[in-house]
């Protein structure tokens, strides 16, 4: 393929010129078809280095629970839902809190996920259909919620899921998707993916095995493990230095014994583990913990001792500037010693660091990220250096640039991307077209 005319992104600014594809990689010549895109703008595919392409697909299924504040907004948005299940994300606590007299007027399971996805409210039906005694969900327990539910959608939230993405202009997402299935429907479901992904696998140290990890196509790669360091802000179960107003600081999920073994297994077969950490002591852990191991991820890292920016030279970073925005509220009152939301700090000492959206907590639209990387200090070539090739080098892809020999995943728009309130009219990942306007 051959792309005339074109005003695509290279280095800071945009120029104009041609572009050759050959078998899916930018080339120095190539033959075929000729597009003429006279006046187009062409930016590399945004790079999510974090996010849940299932989960972004589910959350369109279910209810949107963002603006429910009241009873009876609560009681129309779930009046005519045709689920068997009635479930939805979004949920704000702070906002509204059903008693159980109204959850359990619902005809239906019904589960509400908070919108950090760390904790969900049941009514009875959906206790007694869960056989979970509480009402109050958390953490690894809604595992059980989701071995129920996801199956029943997996590959049209898959669908779903990879056209938001795509929409966007994203065309990689460094995705978590074992949402209460097992390796062999996952896989299944990845092969059709038209969107790269790079998979990250969340098993039990135990349930680990060398062949899972492997290039399933031209698309997707699984060399990734996840594990949960600690929980969220809004569940109150990140591990933080200081205290939360029930008196507790957050819970730490995994011994270093057992986070120990899957370094090693990661290091023995070149997978690299990827690890939820919010709080500051749970950060502070991981990375004593990457003395030994270096080269593996940290996810989020919305909080961090001072003196541990000595010791992120060990790690790699997937971080959200939106979240300092969205977590206002949360942070209200809150005491904690280490930095907060450090992502510029880390950054200009040189951390390996790369933005995500963590869809569905958040938008997968990389227009909402980046506004929020503005607001928070980073200027526009760096964040849409660091929305792009930033998170392909973390995984060693050779995407995220309009270069000779990186593969040919790119956007292309009417008008000026960088303004930030366009989306594209064409994406193409490998040199084809994979979502039109």
């Amino acid at each position: 393929m051959i792309i005339k005319n074109a005003l695509f992104w290279k280095e800071g600014d945009f120029v104009r010129g041609d572009l050759y594809i050959d078998k899916g990689v930018f080339s120095r010549k190539a033959e075929g078809e000729v597009l003429n895109l006279s006046g187009y703008y062409i930016i590399p595919g945004f790079v999510d280095s974090h996010a849940h392409v299932l989960g972004t697909g589910l959350k369109r299924i279910g209810i949107d629970f963002s603006d429910v504040e009241d009873k009876n907004t609560f009681l129309e948005k779930i009046k005519d839902s045709k689920l068997p299940i009635i479930f939805g994300r979004q949920w704000d606590d702070r906002k509204f809190f059903p008693n159980s007299k109204t959850l359990d007027s619902v005809g239906k399971p019904l589960v509400m996920i908070r919108r950090c996805g760390h904790m969900a409210l049941l009514n009875r039906k959906a206790m007694e259909l869960f056989d979970i005694e509480e009402r109050i969900v958390k953490e690894e327990k809604l595992q059980k919620i989701w071995e129920k539910i996801t199956p029943m959608f997996l590959e049209e939230a898959f669908s779903l899921g990879e056209e938001e993405f795509l929409k966007h202009g994203v065309t990689f997402v460094h995705s978590d998707d074992m949402y209460g299935i097992g390796y062999e429907e996952l896989v299944e479901v990845l092969k059709k993916s038209k969107i790269r992904i790079f998979e990250k696998l969340r098993l039990s140290v135990d349930d680990l095995k060398p062949e899972f990890f492997k290039q399933l196509s031209d698309r997707v790669t699984v060399k990734g493990v996840k594990i949960f360091m600690d929980g969220s802000l809004g569940a109150k179960t990140a591990y933080i230095s200081g205290r939360y107003e029930n008196g507790s600081n957050g819970i730490k999920l995994l011994d270093d014994e057992t986070v120990k073994r899957y370094l090693k297994f990661c290091d023995e077969h070149e997978i690299l583990l990827s690890t939820h950490a919010i709080g500051d002591l749970a950060v502070h852990d991981m990375l004593n913990l990457l003395k030994d191991h270096p080269g593996h991820r940290i996810i989020h890292s919305q909080f961090m001792l001072e003196e541990d920016m000595l010791y992120a030279k060990y790690a790699s970073f997937s971080v959200q500037p939106h979240f300092l925005y969205e977590d206002q509220e949360l942070l209200k009152g809150l005491q904690i010693k280490g930095l907060k939301y450090p992502f510029l700090e880390m950054y200009e000492n040189g951390i390996d660091i790369s933005f995500s959206s963590d869809s569905p907590v958040s938008p997968c639209d990389p227009k909402y990220v980046l506004v929020h990387a503005l607001k928070m200090g980073f200027d526009l070539t760096t964040s849409i250096h660091l929305y792009t090739y930033a998170g392909a080098r973390q995984v060693n892809m050779k995407t995220g640039k309009i270069e000779e020999g990186f593969k040919a995943d790119f956007a292309v728009y009417e008008r000026n991307p960088l303004k930030l309130d366009e989306d594209p009219m064409m994406v193409f990942v490998n040199g084809e077209i994979v979502w039109e306007k």
